[in-house]
């Protein structure tokens, strides 16, 4: 009986998908689609076998979406060139985890593709503390003054508009990218998303802010 109630438990564990891989992170991924090239700087979260983040490109930044099973991972956005595709990447991930390689699909046609994780930094670690951010999205200034604490991948804090009061603020950060949300009320309630590449010392952050519809660049700086 002991025997057999080892062997079942040792199936069951069998049975249980393993996600040992995690690729949250920064990554770098380069490809090819018939002939169109695809090259994009990546900031991937895993929480379990899902993933989340942004893809950034020549195109701009789009949310992204996936999964990671074992060695396998599966990850979609869309991007608009004349009109929207939408690219679902298939790869594999190498026994470290760092490096991965696969077939992009798109609109009934392939192509493949390779990743390589950008070498860890210390821009996390060092990222809380007081920033200031200034931007412009379509002639509209954002003038802001940031309190953020970095708890692993998740950001939190307050950021405080001139002129338009406090916003408490979220996001996340993987490698040297960062992602942050928050709201500010001018004639109506607007919800902001910034994603920001750091510098490699880690004092200053630079991107694209995302409201309503539209798209508008920011930098950022951290207080000495």
């Amino acid at each position: 009986m002991k025997k057999i109630i080892l062997v079942a438990a040792a199936l069951a564990a069998l049975a249980v998908p393993s996600f040992a891989a995690d690729i949250s992170g920064s990554w770098t991924i380069a490809g090819d689609v018939v002939g169109n090239p695809v090259n994009m700087k990546c900031a991937f979260t895993q929480d379990g076998p899902k993933v989340s983040g942004t893809c950034a490109g020549e195109m701009g930044s789009t949310p992204t979406t996936g999964s990671v099973a074992a060695d396998k991972v599966t990850f979609t956005h869309t991007v608009q060139r004349d009109q929207a595709y939408e690219l679902t990447y298939s790869g594999t991930l190498d026994a470290a985890g760092t490096s991965m390689k696969g077939e992009i699909a798109v609109m009934g046609v392939t192509g493949t593709f390779s990743g390589t994780k950008d070498a860890a930094k210390d821009a996390a670690k060092d990222f809380s503390g007081s920033w200031r951010i200034v931007g412009d999205v379509v002639g509209n200034a954002i003038d802001m003054k940031c309190a953020l604490k970095v708890d692993g991948t998740k950001l939190s804090g307050n950021c405080t508009y001139q002129g338009l009061g406090d916003s408490p603020t979220s996001g996340t950060i993987a490698g040297d990218k960062v992602t942050l949300q928050n709201s500010v009320q001018r004639e109506q309630l607007y919800d902001l998303t910034f994603n920001g590449t750091l510098d490699s010392a880690g004092a200053s952050m630079k991107g694209d802010i995302a409201v309503a519809g539209v798209t508008g660049t920011f930098s950022g700086t951290k207080d000495k």
